[in-house]
């Protein structure tokens, strides 16, 4: 019931290089004899099957992440930082669990985890031809991009209607050129098992984030249950675990440099077929806006969180998840520039043109291309700034209720035949907690925004916003409009905004109130950046992949399409490497380093029963005898990105080595293109979790599961 192999090309995969996240039919054509060189002891049919399935299909999806089934009862391992929101949710000052860790003695001590929804591949089936011949019937880029939202979205319904117990997606490869329905069990209940302390789960938090050596125990078990009859059912206590088809071993013997490491999972996305005017605006414009303005939110949240533990525990994920994305836009920056990837791209591009050149039918079918691409590219530069204020308005509107839910309720009112704001968002935008925080975070955040909009470019200023500054052509606020709308906004008064929208569009488009026109202006830009994206969307549909189908002929060599959060593979070593010149990083960290590092303070504080742990650790079973210690880390050179993580990592057996958490910082730029001398991922050895959940935080019950003894 599985999908065809994508075409000729993805299919003759006859080497077998590090780089690439390859799709389970791909990697079923790779020379599976030099993969056996490598250390592979499985057949192609024990690691994947498209009927019966196989090692790879105990990876399985949970909220963004990657996770792996590691017993038959149900039990998953992911990240740490994947569970991190569940994990706080769960917490309370009096029961702490982010903090001091959780483990669960019985099934019955199992914390119901809210928002965790783990989700299960069950089959993919080809549907390009059904949307292709949907598509001939468009007569513009836009009609082309609505007409496959429309078929897509019959596709989905279909497939679910047909199928109980269903969540079905469409996903599409190489812009456009093939389409893949995918049907999955969705288990929505999903219970915290085990979580070791904050500060082995985060050691060494936003300073070691993307760096080697890392001694970080990212990992979190959660367990996955279904009704009594075995069908996906609500959260409830009579559900019983679920009893996946395929589990991972755990692996009993140690890692060593040179070892076969294959990471299976989700990787989110990436940009490997992008130009070099595309990455040229990420480098120039983009990552430095994003690290500039996360920067200056961060420390708004951190003051905030500052105040109280309630308060410390209510931000703690979102400050994770925006240091993040604020370090991964610093590596962006450092590794674009290293890489000289603008430079390697105009290269590529210059002979491309070169091989075009050569005349016959490549030059009739493809001469035009690369630069109805480039005119693209510098279209989407010349709104850079604004689409790049759009996404800082999405990233963090949850920390601005008040002017989200304003940006919202203008926008609902203009798109309404009769002007009305609906009763929900005018109902919603009574309650007080829309004006929560507005000392401590709202106006903080609202500020940094509004500094951002002053210092727009002229040519990029967003429609509606000129009143801010002061001055033609100004970069500041005019302090009398950054008092009313930052320090005494009218609308903080439940009344006034009941008012306001009781009146619908005519009452905002005729306000003169700051705020309202600050968030009609931005409700407009934001609704003009989604039109934009669709209009792009029907532009790759057409140009995007006829540049892919050349790129295709142009490399002559295997070629997997973009990660796009759909299963892959990467066939990786376990590898050192050399971050900068006179240097070289060994592949593996120990409990030895971890100790070194100890300062006895955030973020390198060790949990007083590691400490003690730490002193018979020679003693343990989980000793690598050739390191002389209990390992904690080790690299690899797979091709992972955001989505990896918690991406399981086994031997050629298929057995379970470890946990994909991390890049080093020298790879972070790898969305744009691998490099064999610097793309390492970072992954925690399990035998370090096997050590913690026997000798730090014992849970004597999990490590019989895991070993099944």
């Amino acid at each position: 019931m599985m999908l065809r192999t994508l075409c000729a090309v993805l299919a003759a995969v006859c080497m077998l290089p590090d780089e690439g996240q390859w799709l389970p039919t791909q990697v079923r054509d790779m020379d599976w004899a030099a993969l056996q060189k490598r250390g592979m002891k499985l057949s192609k049919d024990q690691f994947w099957h498209p009927e019966t399935g196989g090692v790879l299909s105990a990876a399985v999806q949970i909220n963004g992440c990657s996770a792996s089934f590691c017993s038959p009862d149900g039990l998953l391992v992911t990240n740490h930082h994947c569970g991190f929101g569940a994990i706080g949710d769960l917490s309370t000052p009096e029961k702490n669990y982010l903090r001091d860790g959780f483990a669960a003695q019985n099934l019955a001590d199992e914390l119901p985890a809210p928002g965790m929804v783990a989700s299960v591949l069950k089959r993919i089936e080809d549907v390009t031809a059904i949307v292709h011949e949907e598509q001939k019937k468009a007569k513009n880029d836009l009609e082309r991009w609505a007409i496959t939202q429309q078929v897509l979205g019959r596709l989905v319904a279909d497939g679910e209607a047909k199928e109980p117990n269903t969540k079905c997606s469409v996903a599409s490869f190489l812009e456009g050129k093939e389409y893949h329905l995918y049907f999955r069990t969705q288990i929505r209940d999903v219970r915290l098992v085990y979580a070791p302390p904050r500060a082995i789960g985060e050691f060494g938090g936003e300073v070691d984030n993307w760096e080697w050596p890392r001694h970080t125990g990212d990992f979190t078990f959660f367990r996955a249950y279904v009704g009594k009859d075995g069908n996906v059912a609500d959260p409830s206590p009579e559900n019983v675990p679920f009893r996946p088809a395929h589990v991972l071993k755990v692996a009993k013997e140690p890692i060593a440099e040179g070892d076969l490491a294959i990471v299976m999972g989700y990787p989110g996305r990436t940009q490997r077929y992008k130009t070099s005017r595309s990455v040229a605006t990420q480098e120039g414009y983009v990552y430095p806006a994003r690290d500039r303005v996360l920067t200056a939110a961060i420390e708004i949240l951190e003051a905030a969180s500052a105040t109280g533990e309630q308060k410390a525990l209510d931000l703690a994920s979102r400050i994770k998840s925006l240091a993040n994305v604020q370090k991964n836009a610093r590596g962006m920056i450092f590794g674009l520039a290293n890489n000289r990837t603008v430079a390697k791209k105009l290269r590529e591009e210059a002979d491309f043109r070169t091989w075009l050149a050569d005349g016959g039918e490549r030059t009739a079918a493809w001469q035009t291309v690369l630069d109805e691409l480039l005119a693209l590219d510098e279209a989407e530069a010349n709104t850079i700034e604004r689409d790049t204020f759009v996404w800082f308005l999405r990233m963090l509107g949850d920390g601005m209720p008040l002017v989200s839910g304003l940006i919202d309720a203008c926008s609902a009112a203009a798109r309404d035949g009769e002007g009305r704001v609906p009763s929900r968002l005018r109902n919603a935008l009574a309650r007080d907690e829309f004006t929560a925080d507005w000392d401590l975070v709202q106006k903080q955040l609202l500020g940094v925004l509004l500094r951002e909009l002053a210092g727009m470019s002229q040519s990029q200023r967003i429609a509606g916003t000129e009143f801010l500054v002061a001055g033609d052509g100004g970069a500041v606020i005019d302090p009398a409009l950054w008092s009313q709308l930052v320090d005494k906004p009218a609308l903080l008064d439940a009344t006034a905004r009941q008012a306001l929208l009781a009146g619908g569009r005519q009452a905002i488009d005729t306000s003169t109130d700051p705020m309202v026109m600050l968030c009609r202006a931005l409700a407009a830009e934001t609704d003009a950046w989604r039109r934009r994206a669709q209009l792009r969307a029907g532009q790759d549909l057409d140009v995007g992949r006829r540049w892919i189908a050349a790129q295709e002929a142009f490399r002559g060599k295997s070629f997997y399409p973009d990660a796009n959060s759909t299963l892959r593979v990467s066939i990786a070593t376990v590898k050192g490497y050399s971050p900068r010149d006179g240097l070289v990083a060994l592949p593996q960290t120990t409990v030895a380093g971890l100790l070194q590092k100890e300062k006895g303070k955030e973020p390198f504080a060790n949990p007083p029963a590691l400490l003690e742990a730490a002193k018979t650790r020679l003693s343990s079973r989980w000793v690598d005898q050739k390191l002389g210690d209990v390992p904690v880390c080790f690299l690899v050179d797979g091709d992972t990105t955001g989505g990896n993580s918690g991406s399981p990592v086994v031997n050629g057996k298929g057995e379970l080595i470890g946990l994909n958490f991390d890049r080093v910082f020298e790879a972070v730029a790898g969305d744009f293109g691998w490099n064999a001398d610097r793309s390492r991922n970072v992954v925690c050895d399990i035998r370090y979790a096997l050590w913690v959940v026997e000798s730090v935080l014992p849970c004597p019950r999990l490590l019989q599961e895991l070993l099944a003894e």
